[in-house]
């Protein structure tokens, strides 16, 4: 995907002024300048339009230390949907008045302190919604110590206990103690969900509290 729907390139924080001074041109001072604005991070990661308008912006110490390959490969996914402008930016902005709400789930995750998490269930059943629509999730996580990884898996299929989030179907990765998450999921036809709620921390035993707020936007409604 990065070699085919991307044009691939590096720079160092050190060279940016020197391409800002246009020597280069218009088009590299624009997105050098756009760099320099958003850098916060020894090593970010970024994905803007050929009009240097800023699609992405992740650090890279932000992706989780040990499960690298699936969120990367979501921050790719998801910068293509914006850039095509399916990316529901407008269901972001205002998500619980265009949904309608399926449940709330209060319950708490742990760290297994393993490659093999240790996952709080929620099932998740939209059959009643026969043509699809798009599943919403809005996750907050507590304060206690540990970041919560929350990931979305097809309920109509055996679960194994040690499944990793490289495995589902989307997932939002590392939500930090107090810090907030959402995941979207497109179906095409009413079925089962499993939201699985674990912890990625190296000390096992941390845990912490969450709250995920679900909701369906069925197809064919304005978003």
């Amino acid at each position: 995907m990065l070699n085919e729907k991307f044009v691939n390139t590096w720079v160092l924080l050190r060279e940016l002024p020197e391409l800002i001074d246009a020597e280069k041109g218009k088009d590299v001072s624009l997105v050098a300048t756009k760099l320099q604005q958003h850098y916060s991070d020894s090593v970010d990661i970024f994905a803007l339009t050929s009009e240097a308008e800023m699609l992405m912006h992740q650090p890279e110490k932000a992706l989780p230390y040990r499960h690298r390959t699936q969120p990367y490969l979501t921050l790719l996914q998801r910068s293509v949907e914006a850039f095509d402008g399916k990316y529901l930016s407008e269901l972001e902005a205002k998500p619980i008045s265009l949904g309608k709400k399926l449940k709330e789930v209060l319950h708490i995750f742990r760290a297994s302190g393993t490659d093999a998490p240790d996952y709080t269930l929620a099932e998740v059943d939209t059959t009643s919604f026969k043509s699809g629509g798009i599943l919403h999730i809005e996750i907050q996580v507590g304060g206690g110590e540990a970041a919560g990884t929350f990931a979305l898996f097809d309920g109509d299929e055996e679960f194994a206990t040690n499944e990793s989030p490289d495995e589902a179907l989307t997932a939002e990765w590392d939500v930090p103690p107090g810090g907030t998450g959402k995941i979207f999921h497109r179906f095409k036809r009413g079925q089962r969900f499993k939201l699985g709620a674990t912890s990625l921390d190296s000390e096992k035993g941390r845990t912490n509290a969450f709250i995920a707020r679900i909701l369906v936007v069925q197809e064919g409604e304005e978003v």
